[in-house]
């Protein structure tokens, strides 16, 4: 009896530092559980604050891009605007000077029949004037002089 009472006891002095041993490992089972669950909230955590920076920088480039394209919109309506003011000058400018021109053009032609019936009145009148200093000079002949010579 003193046998199982000696095996008893190592059986329980056994029992006990395996009972000890098993808490031991099941509170660094716990420990590295509650670690792999930080690890895991803080990948998550991270992983939030990387989407929610790139986020940022891409609502910032979404609204440089609007920034930048507004600014395109509105410098091509001032240069727009710009060439349809000298477009309209032009017109302007073609219009006056097409009515110039058809003025200029009705004048030719008004002073072209006066211009021809004033002509052929001057003509007439240089020939009869030409005719009748000529004829002057035949009959006017000083003394010494011969006929023909001045």
């Amino acid at each position: 009896m003193d046998n199982c009472m000696t095996e008893q006891n190592e059986l329980s002095a056994e029992l006990k530092f395996l009972q000890s041993k098993q808490k031991t490992v099941q509170e660094s089972k716990l420990n590295w559980e509650q670690t792999a669950e930080h690890i895991k909230s803080q990948a998550q955590d991270t992983e939030r604050q990387i989407k929610e920076e790139y986020e940022k920088l891409h609502q910032f480039l979404r609204d440089e891009e609007a920034a930048r394209i507004e600014a395109l919109r509105m410098e091509e309506r001032q240069k727009s605007q710009m060439m349809k003011e000298k477009i309209e000058k032009m017109s302007r400018e073609m219009e006056a000077l097409s009515a110039t021109i058809r003025a200029v053009e009705e004048q030719m032609e008004a002073e072209d029949v006066s211009f021809i019936q004033n002509y052929k009145a001057t003509l007439e009148r240089e020939e009869d004037a030409d005719f009748a200093a000529t004829h002057q000079k035949e009959h006017s002949v000083g003394p010494g002089e011969k006929e023909g010579t001045p």
